[in-house]
């Protein structure tokens, strides 16, 4: 018996989202509904779309209407989960990722959306055994293989993701990503690696993607040889084929960084001297990315009485929720001028709220998400009992570290020299101004000096935070905390210092970068 004609449109909605032709797949879906309101499929890839859009709000309630239609229905539940973690609603995404866990049954796929949710959670524990069985299920799925991979190494369980790799890579040899992966997992040792994915990328010269994997991956393999030239040829090109594909202005940076230091103000934070406390003493570590703040949380994390909580990404969420600023952008000039109106209160309140399931009996809490440097004065007002920790680093080490790493989605201004130091001179600018504002509240540590001398400047920073030191603090690489973090590999090794004034390699390469920064006079004229 053939499908009806209802069927037959929703058959091609779903092939429609299946290429991600969510313009047409949304279109057949409401005619579809348009004849039958109570079709749980039409509502279920209705809600997708949405969500691939970034409307949360519209994509939740398809989502729950095609769940209260067919609540038996595992996949449904498992893009509800989805749904609710994209939109900050982590513990609500949490409790339905867990009740999806006995409905998804043997689905490969289902079950590493699954590990990615609760990865996207900061519970690599919990996303582990999916990933896992995913792979068990279907272990000539590359993907799947290189995504286990991922949450293997956040573990620190690098033997394993590496045999995922290989085996990804025998399967697939055109899995850019696993190349890629695999090249940040360990230090190379030969050219051998290099070379395969020199062919490669001859082979696919215009997939911009393929291009941008292989060449961080190249640029990795030549920097762990000391083959200095060769390692920036291949940086330069994989930053500029990832440029290509993002969408940046630099003024709009500008104008955000602007209304910050418009807003938060000396008069403006000197109003929180009665700010009531929540009763909670965060540890906000701050920085730019790849400045050594993974290594600062795992030596404050390993005391008895913090609990490291990772890169936890509620504050921004609360902010742009108590502005009542809507659009998909987490951080705008828009929000960043609203950001000084809100109470504080009320968004230590939230804030708490949405972490209330991490927490544990430990009195101190750290979280580290590079990009809460932009609200230092709103947490300060926001959380009395607050610790703050800067992590500074040579402003060219910091701007190399920056440059030589592919990230997923953030940092847009990571990919051109000019743009990284425009950013750069930014965020020195605004850590000047909260730095006046927080006085002795905010706790620096000089990333060089740690390495250097990691006794000295670990005992001073649990000092200038209230802890009583102890000798776990000086072997961060051996605390279990997962690092979702591109520092997940390095953060397992002793402290070292390595990295420190590597940038000398490529001076010349990082003139433009530094002509932004001596004309601003963060970094004096030669």
């Amino acid at each position: 018996m053939s499908d009806s004609p209802l069927q037959q449109q929703l058959n091609l909605a779903r092939q429609a989202a299946a290429r991600r032709d969510w313009r047409e797949a949304s279109r057949l879906c409401i005619d579809v509904l348009r004849q039958d309101a109570r079709q749980a499929d039409a509502h279920l890839i209705l809600g997708c779309a949405a969500g691939d859009a970034g409307a949360a709000s519209t994509a939740l309630r398809a989502l729950r209407t095609a769940l209260t239609l067919a609540p038996e229905r595992g996949d449904i539940r498992l893009q509800l989960a989805r749904c609710l973690v994209q939109s900050g609603e982590h513990m609500a995404g949490e409790c339905e990722a867990d009740t999806c866990a006995s409905l998804i049954g043997e689905d490969a796929s289902q079950l590493d959306l699954l590990a990615t949710i609760y990865s996207h959670l900061g519970k690599q524990e919990k996303a582990a055994p999916y990933a896992e069985r995913a792979v068990a299920i279907a272990p000539e799925n590359a993907t799947l293989l290189s995504n286990a991979a991922a949450i293997l190494v956040f573990l620190g369980r690098t033997g394993e993701a590496e045999a995922y790799l290989r085996r990804a890579l025998q399967l697939a040899p055109r899995h850019f990503r696993s190349h890629w992966q695999l090249a940040q997992l360990r230090r190379a040792e030969d050219e051998l690696h290099y070379r395969s994915m020199l062919v490669l990328s001859a082979h696919y010269a215009e997939n911009g993607n393929a291009q941008a994997y292989l060449h961080y991956a190249m640029g990795k393999v030549s920097e762990d040889l000391a083959l200095w030239q060769q390692a920036w040829r291949h940086y330069a090109r994989g930053a500029e084929y990832r440029r290509r594909d993002i969408r940046y202005r630099s003024e709009e940076e500008q104008r955000l960084f602007a209304a910050l230091r418009q807003g938060f103000t000396e008069e403006w934070f000197c109003r929180g001297a009665e700010t009531p406390s929540t009763g909670e003493a965060p540890i906000f570590i701050v920085s730019l990315p790849r400045a050594g703040s993974t290594l600062v949380e795992r030596i404050v994390g390993s005391h008895s009485q913090v609990q490291s909580l990772g890169e936890l990404p509620h504050w921004p969420l609360v902010v742009k929720k108590q502005t009542a600023v809507s659009g998909p952008p987490l951080h705008s000039a828009e929000i960043a001028a609203a950001a000084s109106t809100i109470d504080p209160v009320a968004a230590a309140r939230d804030y708490c709220a949405a972490i209330r399931h991490r927490r544990d009996q430990r009195p101190f809490f750290t979280d580290k998400l590079p990009g809460n440097f932009l609200y230092l004065p709103l947490l300060a007002r926001a959380f009395p009992g607050a610790r703050f920790v800067h992590v500074a680093r040579h402003p060219m080490d910091a701007g190399f570290a920056i440059y030589k790493q592919l990230f997923a989605d953030a940092y847009p201004w990571s990919y051109d020299l000019e743009e990284l130091g425009q950013y750069y001179v930014q965020y020195h600018e605004l850590m000047q101004q909260w730095a006046r504002l927080l006085q002795q509240r905010m706790v620096t540590v000089n990333y060089d000096a740690l390495v250097a001398a990691p006794e000295t400047e670990t005992r001073a920073l649990l000092h200038g935070l209230g802890l009583p030191f102890e000798d776990a603090c000086l072997q961060p690489h051996k605390t279990p905390n997962p690092a979702a973090t591109a520092s997940a590999v390095q953060v397992r090794e002793p402290v070292h210092r390595r990295s420190s004034g590597r940038w000398q390699h490529f001076a010349a390469q990082l003139q433009p970068y530094r002509d932004v920064l001596e004309n601003a006079g963060v970094l004096p004229l030669r």
